[in-house]
């Protein structure tokens, strides 16, 4: 296959993707985050943050590398590639950033941290800085688009005045490199060791450095051969001595930090584990493919052997990023998180956007002299749209811009979509491009009624044995003396609504499943109670969804049957429960947060250790072990909509509970 036909297949291939990312974008923000991602609680990095934000922030770090080499260091002939880096530089943070819209939980609150300041958070700072160094590079790459329009002393100015934001562009990506790195600093019991260390911030920044400049040199190589180019291919050799340096500093620093810290045992034994063999692939990629090959005269002078350890490096930081945000986390989380194909996709259709603006620029713009715009007559023939452009000069011409809107590349496009976007929707889903459905999780058989008594209970509602021990006697100790209430009368305090004719309703027989939202009762079943018609048809007449009407309704036969009813009054009343862990959570959270005193105490009323942490209950009390009573209801579907909270995959908590 002929090298324009690969071009033309390879544009082909990133419109696919691009056009199916933007679809499963699109349905990620109409059906939520949940229903696009396999991300767990259990783990808190997802794909789209490691490998679209972490890795693909290194990776584009050419951008600022061969910018202080060339305008700090003065070393003027790398200057043949200062375009092209920044080019990379502001498609890659720019892909990084895109991802990260999608990546957030709520994108419309992307723009809080620009005015919203949280300075102790290494979040805030990576967030400032991959912004403003993204502003950086689109300012850097003004004035080379520029030069397409007849505006010469616009031209000519944005070029004088490009040395200090070259030097602020610098600082920025130095510093949010390091606190990339800053974040899994977090979390030391959690990471393995083969990628937690105190070092990690110089470790992300020079790793970043090294793989940044063979990333130059394996798109240099790239373009070369699609377009039949070599200018550049000269000074190859010299980029690649640039990447060994960083790539033998970082194993030289790694190496140490594994000597200091005593963690060659993780790596030639005797405590080898899948994580040692996942770590030996990453490293023979990141550092020792690389430097055999940049660092051997003849080997780098081959375009074959620059081309094996550009991609080598680039494959190595890739997935040494990944092991440190996701795979590092395997073990102590006790869980596996795969990707789906909606991730995937999506992933790959931000990078392919990136893509196609590279070829678009290179093409239309002077980045580089001799690729696309400026290139000899017969190489544009290879583009299946340059062969209808008219005959223009240097400047943008309406003619141009008609061709490339209304040409036959952009009828290309157009059939692309047609065929992409339908399949999309219809493929996913089950996935981003359909509604979320949560896993059904029963909740099993606790504590009952009949242990109101007890001093103290457990509650273990989905028998995981991630259990609370809760002092019974205690609350209702505490509640009488804060309301005046009787003993037997401080339960409404907690168990805020019972079953009709029931004292003390516990609480499975409403919140059947852990998660998910479930009604109370059964409509129909309900309806077969009335004995006169129109008292059915008024009850069949209600609307389910109104909770003011539900109160009103409810109230008439059960306002003294059904203890807590009364509380709902002003609220309104929903005949559907929230999840055991919602209800549970939102009852005990609101109260305590309420009560605690030191807030910022890991161990207090309102932080998750205050109560879920085994502690023996004091000598001499009795703790309830559940009964076996009768299995409860299976858990209803979900058959109206309503004023409820819907939980992510895998959710443990929720901010209050809603009846």
């Amino acid at each position: 296959m002929s090298r324009e036909r690969v071009l033309k297949r390879l544009k082909d291939l990133l419109w696919v993707l691009a056009i199916s990312g933007a679809v499963i974008g699109v349905g990620r923000f109409v059906h939520g985050l949940a229903a696009s991602t396999n991300m767990m609680d259990s783990l808190p990095w997802g794909w789209w943050k490691i490998f679209n934000m972490v890795a693909g922030a290194a990776v584009a770090t050419s951008g600022f590398v061969i910018a202080a080499v060339i305008y700090i260091f003065r070393l003027d002939r790398y200057r043949a590639v200062a375009r092209l880096a920044v080019l990379i530089g502001f498609l890659g943070y720019g892909a990084s950033l895109t991802a990260l819209i999608f990546d957030i939980g709520l994108p419309h609150r992307g723009w809080h941290p620009f005015f919203m300041w949280n300075p102790h958070s290494f979040l805030f700072e990576v967030f400032w800085c991959v912004s403003m160094y993204w502003g950086v590079t689109a300012l850097e790459l003004l004035p080379i688009l520029s030069e397409r329009f007849p505006f010469p002393k616009v031209t000519h100015y944005l070029h004088e005045i490009m040395l200090p934001f070259v030097v602020l562009g610098v600082t920025l990506s130095t510093m949010h490199h390091s606190s990339l790195g800053s974040l899994f600093l977090a979390s030391p019991t959690r990471l393995h060791p083969l990628w937690h260390s105190i070092w990690i911030p110089p470790e992300f920044l020079i790793s970043a450095m090294g793989a940044g400049v063979a990333t130059m040199i394996l798109v240099v190589l790239v373009l070369s051969w699609l377009y039949r180019w070599e200018r550049l291919l000269p000074l190859l050799p010299r980029l690649a001595v640039v990447s060994a340096f960083f790539l033998g500093l970082y194993l030289v620093v790694k190496g140490v930090d594994f000597a200091r810290h005593g963690k060659w045992n993780f790596v030639f034994g005797p405590h080898l584990t899948w994580e040692s063999w996942v770590f030996w692939g990453e490293i023979t990629l990141q550092t020792i493919i690389p430097l055999a090959l940049f660092l051997t005269p003849q080997l780098r002078r081959r375009n074959s052997m620059l081309f094996v350890g550009s991609a080598a490096a680039f494959l190595g930081l890739v997935a040494h990023r990944l092991n440190t945000g996701i795979v590092g986390y395997f073990r102590t989380s006790e869980a596996i998180y795969y990707p789906n194909l909606s991730e995937l996709i999506l992933s790959f259709g931000v990078v392919a956007a990136a893509g196609l603006a590279f070829f678009f620029l290179i093409e239309k713009f002077p980045v580089l002299i001799g690729v696309g715009f400026g290139a000899p007559e017969e190489e544009h023939d290879a583009h299946d749209h340059v062969s209808e452009a008219p005959e223009t000069g240097f400047y943008w011409t309406w003619d141009e811009l008609r061709v490339l809107l209304t040409g036959r590349g952009a009828r290309r496009v157009a059939m692309i979509s047609l065929l992409t976007i339908p399949l999309t929707w219809a493929g996913l889903h089950e996935q981003a491009t359909g509604a979320f459905q949560p896993i059904a999780r029963r909740v099993e058989v606790a504590v009952t009624g009949s242990d109101v008594m007890r001093t103290t209970l457990v509650l273990n509602a989905n028998r995981n044995d991630d259990a609370i021990i809760f002092p019974h006697e205690k609350h209702q100790k505490h509640f009488s003396e804060k309301f005046g209430l009787k003993k037997e009368d401080t339960c409404v305090k907690c168990h805020h609504l019972a079953l009709p004719k029931d004292h003390n309703t516990v609480c499975r027989a409403c919140h059947t499943d852990m998660h998910l939202p479930t009604p109370m009762f059964s409509p129909e079943r309900h309806a077969s109670r009335f004995e006169k018609p129109e008292q059915r048809a008024r009850f069949e007449a209600l609307d389910l969804d109104d909770r003011t009407e539900n109160f009103e309704a409810c109230m008439i036969c059960h306002e003294e049957t059904m203890r807590g009813l009364a509380a709902y009054e002003k609220r309104g009343f929903s005949h559907v429960a929230p999840g055991f862990v919602q209800a549970m959570h939102g009852t005990c959270m609101t109260c305590h947060r309420l009560e605690e005193k030191d807030p910022t105490d890991a161990f207090s009323l309102g932080n998750c250790l205050g109560c879920h942490r085994w502690t023996p209950p004091p000598e001499g009390q009795e703790v309830a072990q559940a009964d076996e009573p009768d299995e409860p209801p299976e858990p209803r579907p979900f058959p109206i909509p309503g004023p409820v909270i819907i939980p992510k995959r895998g959710a443990s908590s929720a901010p209050e509970a809603s009846h």
